[in-house]
């Protein structure tokens, strides 16, 4: 099987930019096989490992460093369980994408939200969202990323 994608030019890139200070990042996506999906934070105190698919993940683990290379510490995770898939949304197939029943939470805030009359959530304000949304368009920025559509 062959797979093809519009030239969008954003099906696979790899870079290394520079953060302020003494930081950089390994950053790596592509749409033509299936990655790991990780996420980790690598610092002098110690490893923060988003697990896979970690565009929705449901356990986070963190080690903690001791003095010298390669000597790991203390290890916490913390495991964030997905509900259980209703009978509407098994009847109706399931899900495309892994753990995309996390967005169930997402969804049922914001009608409850909207049920209060509310604009945002106390979870995640529109003044978060904003912020959110302007770190991701410097980071296209300093990329280098371009589209038609933003």
């Amino acid at each position: 099987m062959i797979l093809s994608f519009p030239p969008t030019g954003n099906e696979h890139d790899c870079r290394s930019p520079k953060l302020p200070g003494a930081g950089i990042a390994c950053l790596s996506f592509g749409f033509l096989c299936e990655t790991a999906e990780e996420t980790s934070v690598v610092g002098s105190k110690g490893r923060l490992k988003i697990e896979t698919p970690c565009h929705c993940p449901t356990k986070v683990s963190i080690q903690l460093k001791t003095h010298g290379r390669g000597h790991v510490g203390e290890e916490l995770v913390f495991e964030y369980p997905l509900p259980a898939d209703t009978e509407e949304i098994k009847a109706a197939g399931g899900f495309e994408y892994p753990n995309s029943a996390g967005i169930v939470y997402e969804a049922a805030a914001a009608a409850r939200c909207i049920a209060a009359g509310k604009r945002e959530t106390q979870q995640y304000t529109w003044r978060e969202t904003l912020l959110n949304l302007k770190l991701v368009e410097e980071i296209r920025y300093k990329l280098g990323v371009k589209s038609e559509y933003c």
